[in-house]
């Protein structure tokens, strides 16, 4: 069953629980989510009770995706701290491996010489990306999403990120 088809059975109350789940599980505020998918945390908070009126497909789509699910998806499991690693390396000569990004997320510690893929992870990947990365390192990890967004919050705050989002989650 295509995610379309799997969205088109849910009621708002069943979508709004998902959507409350999967964002508590990446260790986002509401205020947050709100921030990133461009709508008000009282929407985030209505569609998580099940009360928001008419969200349109778009609007619900995006939201979705910032706490790492699709629901337009094929159902296969995407692989977000490759995807994430594959846009932070674009034009470096010094490539970060899947160890030095959990050890990053994990510690808030830049690793010499890995200056550049920090700073293209905080300012220009997209934030929907780095939420998934965040909730499969989390969970491999077995800690809590929160603690590695405080840490990127941090790091954000140091290097002076100008994206807003930032100051919502630390």
């Amino acid at each position: 069953m295509s995610g379309f088809t799997k969205l088109q059975s849910m009621n708002i109350s069943t979508i709004g629980a998902i959507i409350r789940k999967e964002r508590e599980s990446c260790g986002l505020t509401q205020g947050a989510l709100a921030e990133l998918a461009h709508v008000s945390r009282v929407t985030i908070v209505n569609l998580e009770n099940g009360k928001v009126g008419d969200i349109g497909a778009v609007k619900l789509s995006e939201i979705a995706e910032n706490v790492g699910i699709s629901l337009f998806s094929t159902g296969k499991k995407a692989d977000f701290v490759k995807m994430t690693l594959g846009n932070v390396n674009t034009s470096y000569k010094t490539t970060m491996s899947e160890s030095d990004l959990e050890q990053f997320m994990l510690s808030g510690k830049i690793q010499p010489g890995l200056e550049g893929q920090v700073l293209h992870l905080i300012d220009e990947t997209p934030v929907s990306l780095v939420s998934s990365a965040v909730k499969q390192i989390a969970a491999k990890k077995n800690i809590r999403a929160k603690l590695i967004w405080k840490n990127l919050a941090r790091v954000a705050a140091d290097i002076k990120s100008p994206i807003k989002f930032w100051s919502y989650v630390g």
